[in-house]
């Protein structure tokens, strides 16, 4: 059975961005100097939130020094698509959501959909 995936919020969503868009291995005070400058935030509060970022799964951890320094555990990417897989599994009929998810795809979308599709296909 598969582990049920907790939605991120909004706070959740902008340290992912930080890390995300670094790329490497961050302690929390890092993370917390590279978040917009509206989000006025506490020390405790970004290392609370990286704390359970790791606990959903999201983030990987290791000691650096006295601190933890984090990591996510996907792309950016592998992340939209653990998404769209946990939103088709909560549907009773993948195939019409898949339909309708298609409908909504504008044509350089379907075109590129089509191509990896194609690419699959001959592996």
């Amino acid at each position: 059975m598969r582990e049920k995936r907790l939605p991120m919020g909004a706070l959740e969503d902008a340290v992912m961005d930080v890390l995300w868009e670094d790329g490497g291995w961050l302690i929390p005070s890092e993370v917390r100097a590279k978040m917009p400058a509206e989000r006025d935030l506490r020390y405790t509060t970004v290392m609370t939130t990286l704390a359970r970022l790791q606990t959903k799964g999201r983030l990987a951890r290791r000691k650096d020094g006295r601190a933890f320094a984090y990591h996510p555990a996907s792309t950016r990417s592998e992340w939209a698509a653990a998404c769209m897989d946990e939103a088709l599994n909560v549907t009773g009929d993948r195939t019409a959501a898949l339909a309708h998810f298609l409908d909504r795809l504008d044509e350089a979308d379907r075109t590129q959909l089509l191509r990896i599709l194609s690419d699959r296909r001959k592996r």
